[in-house]
């Protein structure tokens, strides 16, 4: 088979699967959550799944290696890649189906920003790679499934230890499917971040998200769509999806201290709402800036602690996506929803509060 037959044909497989309807993907969507929430992995865990899903995947490459003709940033030569199936549905590859079935740029652009690309050579096979800088805040990884349809398919997992490119119908790595057997990826996941003891509010008050998910708790408060930096409006909202790591992990938590005696614990990269109405990582806060309480008033930070947590960490989302009805008060504060670690991760550090009704985000308004 040609390069030329392979690429028209991934290119007639990407349009199919695009136009295989809004109501297919409507319903999958809830269930690729309830799935993320049993396969939750921390972010050094998702990056460490992808390495694995590229090096299992690349030498059963399918057609010859693709020239991009774009040049790698570290001067070794043209970037390559490899076409890991041309089955319509991702038939046993373990990158799937997105980016037409492209192994390395799968690997980059579920973990990267946009950016320069470097190439290296591993195992015989070119690999390529972007500086930490361009890391994604939360990682996306492939969860697969024994039928290429997540809503009937049981789940499969590689082994904990990553040992093999088996895959196994349990977490623990103690049942391997039949070599033979047939897989698929039924979507990509994102990381979590709040640790179990973490209070995020809902009608009824304050409780800690773990709390939360284990009462499957169907509404939480989140700021209204008109809301201002000087007029927030909290209102009832539907959480859309709850999910959770699946195995312990360690992660760094930065502890922000406010002059109120308020404190805020969250991942570094934690979205957090600063007294410019912006969206940045938590990470990024320093002694003086300030934090916003659900009422609009201001609580500048005191000192900023780093810490570890060994343990799993969680998220919620709320059902809405504009991006406003997207932040919730946790400990006091308001924060982003998990919609900015994956989906809306392009809005980190710009205006979501503005002193005008926000309806989308004000690319251009200056702090």
């Amino acid at each position: 088979m040609s390069i030329q037959t392979v690429i028209c044909h991934l290119s007639a497989l990407t349009f199919a699967v695009a136009t295989l309807g809004a109501a297919s993907v409507a319903q999958a969507e809830p269930v690729l959550q309830a799935r993320c929430s049993n396969d939750s992995l921390s972010i050094e865990q998702a990056r460490t799944r992808l390495e694995w899903a590229r090096a299992c995947g690349v030498p059963n490459f399918v057609a010859p290696p693709i020239n991009t003709g774009l040049p790698s940033a570290n001067g070794a030569g043209d970037l390559i890649d490899y076409i890991e199936t041309i089955d319509f549905w991702g038939l046993n590859a373990y990158s799937g189906i997105s980016n037409g079935n492209q192994i390395n740029d799968t690997f980059v652009r579920n973990q990267y920003f946009n950016g320069p690309t470097s190439q290296s050579i591993v195992n015989g096979f070119k690999k390529w790679t972007r500086t930490n800088d361009k890391h994604l805040p939360r990682p996306a990884y492939p969860t697969f499934g024994n039928t290429h349809d997540i809503n009937t398919a049981k789940a499969l997992f590689p082994h904990p230890t990553l040992a093999d490119c088996r895959l196994y119908s349990d977490t623990n790595g103690q049942q391997p499917i039949p070599v033979g057997s047939t897989f698929f990826v039924n979507g990509y996941c994102v990381a979590s971040c709040y640790t179990p003891d973490q209070k995020v509010l809902f009608p009824d008050g304050e409780k800690p998200i773990l709390d939360a998910m284990n009462e499957l708790a169907p509404k939480m408060m989140t700021l209204s769509t008109g809301s201002t930096l000087e007029s927030p409006e909290l209102v009832r909202n539907e959480v859309y999806s709850y999910t959770r790591e699946l195995h312990d992990g360690t992660h760094v938590i930065f502890v922000l201290k406010t002059a109120s005696g308020g404190e805020l614990r969250v991942t570094d990269k934690h979205p957090v709402i600063d007294g410019r109405g912006k969206v940045v990582e938590a990470r990024s806060l320093k002694v003086g800036n300030n934090l916003i309480r659900p009422d609009g008033s201001f609580d500048p930070i005191v000192s900023v602690e780093k810490t570890l947590h060994r343990g799993k960490v969680y998220n919620i989302r709320p059902v809405t996506s504009d991006r406003v009805s997207n932040v919730l008060v946790a400990q006091g504060y308001l924060v982003g929803s998990s919609r900015y670690q994956n989906e809306d991760v392009d809005y980190m550090n710009r205006v979501i509060l503005g002193r005008a009704i926000p309806k989308i985000v004000l690319p251009g308004v200056r702090p």
